[in-house]
């Protein structure tokens, strides 16, 4: 029997509705307040309001579907088939499950959107950085890239995973699962930047960069071009370990303190939700 922190990210996702066809947060959140917690509670209930018969036998072949999928996943590390049930939004969901494959990345520019002069990565154990004019090589950060299944980065749907995939085109695995932690802070009302958050959640840095922000480092790396002087490319790598490294403990915060905030919204709602028309909105 499965215990601890895996049994509590199987929770999760067997108490994850949005996967089913047609089924949105507001839906799953319905669904919840009606007392359908878990995928079991739903197959093992005769009615549920808003589905009809046909389309609550369909759903129960989902979930069977489902089952079968996580099961295999557990067994393999890799969770494809749920990945592509999910809404994008919510492949956080995903995250606990994963023991290892996890990159946590940020990369710095030489200017907003200029060249990349460094891009690292923390595993969990080991941080490794590949720096311009160093070993930021194409073929070699495929290679490493290769290693993992997971991305989780800060803001990387809009910049870092764009800019990597503009400056070294196939160099993400080709199936991978990438979790924005930006966008899960936002919906705790959590917003700024990645140093903003870690102020207010306590997450601290060494004192020799703590308070650098994105437009520092890349002066940083303009001072270095201008006078070569090594120890200003340590500064930018210390910088960037942190930038990586404070992602993982941010995870650990924001990741259940988002599904603490959706099911303590689900026991606010009441347990039929009618439209204007007076009729049970369908979930």
């Amino acid at each position: 029997m499965v215990s601890g922190p895996r049994s509590s990210a199987i929770t999760l996702l067997t108490s994850s509705f949005v996967l089913l066809d047609r089924v949105t947060l507001a839906g799953e959140q319905r669904l919840w307040s009606a007392g359908i917690t878990e995928w079991r509670s739903f197959r093992a209930a005769s009615k549920i309001p808003g589905f009809g018969k046909r389309r609550k036998l369909y759903s129960d072949l989902q979930l069977a579907e489902l089952e079968r999928a996580l099961e295999a996943g557990l067994r393999t590390g890799r969770f494809d088939t749920l990945a592509e049930r999910l809404p994008r939004g919510e492949h956080w969901r995903l995250l606990p499950l994963f023991d290892d494959g996890i990159a946590y990345l940020d990369i710095e520019t030489a200017e907003r959107y200029g060249d990349v002069t460094v891009l690292g990565v923390w595993d969990g154990s080991e941080y490794v950085a590949f720096v311009k004019g160093r070993n930021l090589d194409k073929e070699l950060v495929k290679q490493y890239l290769g290693r993992f299944t997971v991305f989780v980065t800060f803001n990387g749907s809009s910049f870092d995973l764009p800019i990597i995939e503009r400056y070294f085109r196939g160099v993400l695995p080709e199936r991978h699962l990438h979790v924005d932690l930006r966008h899960v802070c936002a919906r705790l009302g959590l917003h700024g930047g990645l140093k903003s958050v870690e102020t207010v959640l306590g997450i601290t840095r060494h004192e020799d960069v703590r308070g650098m922000c994105g437009a520092e480092a890349a002066l940083l790396w303009h001072e270095y071009l201008l006078t070569r002087d090594d120890e200003l490319v340590e500064l930018l790598l210390e910088y960037n370990e942190a930038d990586c490294k404070n992602l993982e403990p941010l995870a650990g915060v924001v990741v259940p303190a988002l599904w603490r905030q959706l099911r303590a919204l689900s026991l606010e709602e009441p347990l039929l939700v009618l439209s204007e028309s007076g009729q049970t909105q369908p979930l």
